[in-house]
């Protein structure tokens, strides 16, 4: 007898603690037996404690508001703020700021460790949370996503890290899972040409057993899908605006529509594009973008519920 899968699908949520916990417990809040995440899971921004010389008072700047930090229980409810918000706190002398903002490899040096740390402390709240309990957990680096995250993840404990692999989620379907981009105009850490892509896609899709009730798991939207729709941007990477208002296009991927369009899985899971929360057909497959709005806390998602070579039903889910 076959037996419904119910997946929870979201990404694109760039070091935000809080929706990172908010997509653990989404696994107990809809019942849901796999959880996946997508991507672009680290932040990109640095927020400096800087301590006041011959004092244990730190001062510090977060979303335009000024705090000055006395006792270690305002230190720790601030950290605790700007890594729910998405960015990295540390604690530092204003001589050591001052170093820092002299030598741009310092500051790179850091923001990796930082988003190291955070990675490996959601593996564990994860594990902590999860095992025991049935739920299988797998997240992917995307193509913002530095090197160094792509190592972390490999070497959890209970979170499975899924790129480059085909995986039996249940009994019933695989999934393959890629986080590189097509090359964006900010040349992100994993973006690679089409033809590079095209090929990892298939390295995997070539080793499916059954495609019609496969999942493709891939960080970056088929090509003018609805589901990859931006701002278009000049060479200097500024907004085009035609008539007073600004372009849109489709800037997802031409490789990953291609091999949808000729493997037709079951569904295909995207983000990449915030903006572009959208559910469309490709054929036969029904492929999603839940979109990301991790700057408010509020994780967007896909809930997801498979049986057989059947996609019994499909939500998109706020939260």
């Amino acid at each position: 007898m076959k037996h419904r899968t119910t997946i929870f699908f979201a990404t694109d949520i760039h070091g935000s603690e809080r929706c990172f916990n908010k997509f653990i417990n989404a696994a107990k809040f809809f019942s849901a037996t796999i959880l996946i995440l997508g991507g672009d899971i680290t932040g990109k921004a640095l927020v400096p404690l800087v301590r006041k010389t011959g004092s244990a008072t730190y001062t510090a700047q977060f979303l335009g508001q000024d705090a000055t930090l006395e006792t270690q229980e305002e230190i720790a409810a601030f950290e605790r703020q700007v890594r729910q918000g998405g960015a990295y706190p540390f604690r530092t002398t204003l001589e050591e700021l001052i170093a820092m903002e002299s030598e741009r490899a310092l500051v790179d040096k850091l923001l990796t460790r930082l988003m190291v740390e955070s990675v490996q402390r959601w593996c564990e709240i994860a594990a902590e949370r999860l095992r025991g309990s049935g739920v299988r957990c797998y997240i992917d680096a995307g193509n913002d996503d530095e090197p160094e995250i792509v190592a972390t993840l490999q070497q959890a404990s209970y979170v499975e890290m899924p790129e480059g692999r085909v995986i039996m989620i249940d009994d019933e379907h695989e999934m393959l899972s890629s986080g590189f981009a097509n090359t964006t105009p900010w040349h992100a850490p994993r973006d690679i040409p089409e033809q590079e892509l095209a090929a990892f896609i298939e390295s995997m899709a070539g080793q499916l057993q059954a495609p019609e009730r496969a999942i493709f798991n891939i960080h970056v939207p088929p090509y003018a899908s609805g589901l990859d729709i931006a701002p278009l941007l000049s060479d200097d990477l500024k907004p085009v605006v035609v008539a007073g208002e600004i372009a849109t296009g489709p800037v997802g991927s031409k490789a990953v529509r291609a091999a949808i369009e000729r493997y037709q899985p079951l569904v295909s899971l995207h983000g990449h594009i915030h903006e572009s929360r959208a559910v469309n057909k490709i054929g036969r497959t029904t492929s999603i973008n839940p979109g990301s709005e991790y700057g408010d806390g509020n994780l967007r998602g896909a809930l997801v519920n498979l049986k057989g070579n059947k996609l019994i039903s499909y939500q998109l889910v706020n939260g």
